[in-house]
Order: structure tokens, then sequence, then C-alpha cells
């Protein structure tokens, strides 16, 4: 069931908005204190009862008290993006680690007629950064609660092209950018990009770093990358206002190698984040980083036919010697999406593939970590008794990527004068 259309419109009149009930004669701190309490699903549902309530479900203040506190309570909104039959939809479940009863519910994407597929960049602050799958310059910030969204200019585009995306806000710039990576073929005539030299055509690639900022609505050009990154890394990993990804295997030091890189979401730079002494990110293909408990961590599968994968945690942000191998996942599960037939061979190309089937989302409330099986499958791992634990909900889909994502109102930052301003498509409301 479509979420939006489970508010059936109604006319409020001057009746309706009068003070018939404890909480509109109490005082406007407490009423929004009150508010900030409440899953996103009943703010929602609040701020449609009247026109009084309407307007204040509006306050900046609700929203920036809803978030924060969203994010001390880690009250969870799993965003499914399904990949059958086509990758056009959302939906989403307010997840709790003590029970399964919520039912998923679909989300409405208004610009599906001009984006029939898309992937989801990613979350923050309440907001989707959403790109076209086929045209890499299609790009969407939607907020999925409100059905509000932006349509970004378009970039320069590049044939035969790699692109690596990232999406992101920093807390001290108040600024909320999209990072574009783009790799192409060394024989284009970089004075127009789109006269292609094909006699010249070869396997080396140049890259481009295009950066947009969503207050300015530009597009800017700073240049090349200064390393090759890894495609499925992307998007990028928020931590501490700055974007992350693990490199290709390449020379670095004198030896073969992979590394983490980061952009400062700041002052557009790169850098080069150390990795734990152990070598423990070996160059090889399923190494990656994910953010657990608000710090960067990389999640490394031990080698062949062991099955089992470390996760390695940086406790202090840029510090080498805080890295700490904080968890161990063990060999012994099999996610329930695959079958019992097939979870023989399952335990035999995991122990090759398992840091592509398997991906870190978060970190519960009670100490388990939330994992995604490649496929279609929630699990959450315990790391004090190693037992696992499969999560399905009423109205799962059956092939899906999940994105966490915490639920928002309004899409201003903190400073009032810097607001995103968003196409808004009116919600059906009860």
């Amino acid at each position: 069931m479509d979420f939006h259309r489970e508010f059936k419109k109604r006319n409020c009149n001057k009746e309706e908005d009068k003070p018939t009930n404890w909480l509109s004669c109490l005082p406007h701190e407490i009423v929004l204190d009150i508010l900030s309490r409440l899953p996103i699903k009943s703010v929602f549902q609040f701020r449609f009862a009247c026109r009084s309530w309407h307007l204040l479900s509006h306050d900046p203040h609700l929203d920036s008290m809803h978030m924060s506190r969203a994010q001390i309570d880690q009250r969870l909104c799993l965003i499914f993006h399904c990949d059958y039959p086509i990758r056009n939809q959302l939906h989403f479940v307010e997840f709790s680690d003590v029970d399964d009863y919520e039912i998923v519910r679909k989300i409405d994407t208004p610009f599906a007629s001009s984006m029939p597929e898309f992937s989801v960049i990613g979350s923050c602050n309440g907001l989707l950064c959403l790109v076209d799958s086929l045209l890499a310059s299609s790009i969407y910030i939607y907020n999925p609660f409100t059905r509000n969204y932006k349509v970004l200019p378009k970039s320069i585009e590049f044939q035969d092209q790699i692109v690596i995306f990232g999406f992101g806000f920093h807390p001290v710039t108040k600024e909320y950018k999209v990072i574009k990576i783009v790799y192409y073929p060394s024989a284009y005539n970089l004075d127009n990009p789109r006269h292609f030299r094909r006699l010249t055509y070869n396997n080396s690639r140049r890259s481009g770093v295009q950066i947009y900022n969503l207050y300015t609505n530009e597009w800017r050009s700073i240049g090349e990358a200064p390393y090759r990154l890894e495609k499925t890394s992307s998007p990028g990993v928020l931590v501490s206002g700055r974007l992350h990804w693990m490199s290709q295997c390449g020379k670095f030091n004198g030896r073969r190698d992979r590394i983490i890189v980061s952009f400062d979401l700041s002052d557009d730079s790169f850098k080069k984040i150390p990795k734990p002494d152990s070598g423990a990110l070996r160059s090889w293909l399923s190494s990656y980083v994910a953010v657990l408990g608000g710090c960067l961590c990389a999640f490394v599968p031990l080698p062949p036919g062991n099955g089992a994968m470390d996760i390695w945690v940086m406790k202090e942000y840029g510090v080498q010697d805080s890295w700490v191998k904080e968890y161990t996942i063990g060999p012994n599960y099999s996610p329930g999406c695959i079958g019992p037939e097939f979870r023989k061979s399952y335990s035999i190309w995991r122990n090759y593939l398992s840091g592509k089937l398997v991906r870190i989302l978060c970190l519960l409330k009670n100490g388990e970590i939330l994992l995604e099986y490649k496929g279609g499958s929630l699990v959450s791992f315990n790391p004090d008794s190693g037992m696992f634990k499969n999560h399905t909900f009423q109205g799962m889909p059956r092939l899906f990527r999940t994105t966490i994502h915490v639920g928002s109102f309004n899409p201003a930052t903190p400073d009032n004068d810097r607001r995103i301003r968003l196409v808004t498509r009116s919600a059906t409301y009860l």
C-alpha cells in the first residue's frame, strides 16, 4: 500500500482548529518536545489532523529536535530499493531490534515518469540522493516522507564513462554536496567532451571531479581525481563530514595495495586515511569501508576457505593507532534467501565472494550488527553469542538493497537562511 495514500484528504474547518484536547493547551516548547519523541510515521499523521497542527509540524525547531532525538534513540527507518522487476520502487519500514511486527510500506516517487530506473546514492538528514541508472546526469534530492524533491542541473557526461558518487553534509559549513567522480577514455577532446576520437581510443582513462552544492545550485569542476577508486565502493561512506571509498589495487609505498580515500566536504580535498597496521586490508577485491556507531570501519573477509570476516573500527577519526579489530563474524550462517537445496554450494562460493555478498548496515541499540545479504535477506549478528537472527517483515519486497534512513520533514539545515528549495508535491492525508 502506498504510504502517502493511507492518509485521505479531508477539509479542516474553524471548529477543528479550536483547542479541543490537552495537547493544544500545553506550552509550545512542551508540545515540540512531545512530538520529537514520536516515530516519523506518527508525526506524519499528526501534521494532517488539522490546520493548526499542520502549521506546528512545519516549525524548524521540531525538525531539528526530532532528528537529533531519532539519532540518539536510534529510531531507524530502513529504505528498501527494489531490484525486481526493475529498479524504480522504494519501500520503508520502521525498524526495531525487539520485534519484526512493522509493515513494509511503499513510498511514492512523483518523478518516476522522468526517471524510470534509479539507484540510491545515499541518505543524509532525511534526504535521499537518487541517480538515473541509465543516465548518470539525472540526479534528484528527495525527501521520501514529504515528497518534496529537487532536480539537479545536468553535469558533464562522457561516452563510456565510469562514475563514482557520493552525497553528504558537513556540520561546520552547513552545506550539502553531491560528488561525481568520472573516469573516461583518454581519447576525449577535453575542450569538447562530446567529441570522441574513436580512432585513437585506448584502455587508459582520465578522470574528472565534479561537485554540486545544493545552495549555489551549480556544478563545479576541481580537476582530476588523485586516485583510481574501486567502482564497487560507490557511493561513498559519510563519516565526520567526509566521504570515503576504497581505491583500486595499485602501487602505494612501493608495493601493490589498496588504500582508503577520503573527500573532505568542507574544503573539497582528497586525502589518504591510514589503515590498520596489521596489513588487514589486502590488495584483493572484497575489502570495503562502512560506518558503525558513527565511526569509520573496514570490513575485511578472511582468506578463502575460512569464510569469516573481520570488522576493524577506527575509534578516533584519522588516528592510525585507534584502529581496533572489534568484531569477527563467523562463517556458520546461510541467509534465509538461500533455499536448502542451494546451501551446500552456497557454503563453497561464499568463501570467495563474502565481501560482495554481505553489507554492514548499522550498529543496533542492543549492540548487535545489522547486515544485508545480497539477494534479499536482513540479518542481525550478536557479537557476544555469535548467533544470527533473520529479520522478515510483512510486505517485504523480494529483491532489494537497504539504505539506513532517519526521517525528516524539513529539508532545511539549522541555518534557516540557507534552505534547500525543493519542489513540493502535496501528500494525501487523513
